[in-house]
This record gives C-alpha cells, sequence and structure tokens, in this order.
C-alpha cells in the first residue's frame, strides 16, 4: 500500500473508501440476523440461503478491497453488480420507489454508479501506466 492509496484530498479515494466502508454495516446486519436474511434472500432470488452466502463473500471482498485499494478495476464492477441485485430485490419487495429514506433504489443506485466509476478509473490508470490491460495486477 502506498500513502496515496488514502490521500483524502483526492475525490477518488474518498469515493473508493465510502463505496468500500460502507459494507461494513451491510455485512454487520447479515450477520446479527442470519434468518432474517435468509428468509428475505429466500423471498427475491433462487436459492436464497446459498445466495446469502454468496452476498457475504462478495460484500467481504468489496469492503476489504475497495477499502484497501486491491483490485478495485474488478471489485468495483463485483459491487455494482451487487448494487443491481440490492436493486432488483428492493424493488421486487418494496415496490418502484426512489427516494431511498421511503425505500426507495436512490442509495443502490448511487453506489452501484460509484462503484462503475471507480472500476472505469482504475482501468484506465492501468492502460496510461503500463500500456495494456493484465487480468489481476502487474508482475
Amino acid at each position: 500500500m502506498r500513502k496515496s492509496d488514502f490521500d483524502l484530498a483526492d475525490p477518488a479515494v474518498v469515493l473508493r473508501l465510502m463505496c468500500g466502508l460502507f459494507y461494513a454495516p451491510h455485512i454487520l446486519f447479515k450477520l446479527g440476523n442470519m434468518a432474517g436474511s435468509a428468509a428475505f434472500f429466500g423471498r427475491v432470488l433462487p436459492y436464497g440461503e446459498v445466495m446469502l452466502y454468496l452476498a457475504l463473500a462478495a460484500e467481504l471482498a468489496c469492503l476489504v478491497g475497495l477499502t484497501l485499494n486491491i483490485l478495485v478495476k474488478w471489485l468495483g464492477l463485483v459491487s455494482a453488480g451487487i448494487m443491481g441485485i440490492a436493486v432488483y430485490a428492493t424493488l421486487m419487495t418494496k415496490g418502484m420507489g426512489w427516494l431511498w429514506n421511503l425505500g426507495g433504489v436512490e442509495y443502490l443506485v448511487f453506489w452501484g454508479a460509484g462503484s462503475v466509476a471507480l472500476a472505469a478509473q482504475a482501468w484506465k490508470k492501468e492502460k496510461a501506466q503500463y500500456g495494456r490491460f493484465f487480468l489481476l495486477a502487474p508482475a
């Protein structure tokens, strides 16, 4: 890790940290009520309990990776995918709604769009720095 990975004067770093750290309460909420979380997942997705564990694993990966600036080019896309599924689940359970404070998807869409922006920036930086893309990270 470099000092610049946590330079709070860089708006992209602030967005990356927010997108990563915001997963902490989501993970803790699910872990604190596994039965309720599994029931919710079962209402909106096939194989609800399996999907809950996959969500926990993906969210933990995003928490660690985005916070510590690890594989942001991939985990930004994973985060956006998680938010896409969350939007779907919200719409299926609460109906069409935008405002987050009324149970809508506004917050999830913002988080997903921020995650896509982080991934795009990471891909762009890699191409500019090395002249090509790597599957995981430059050697």
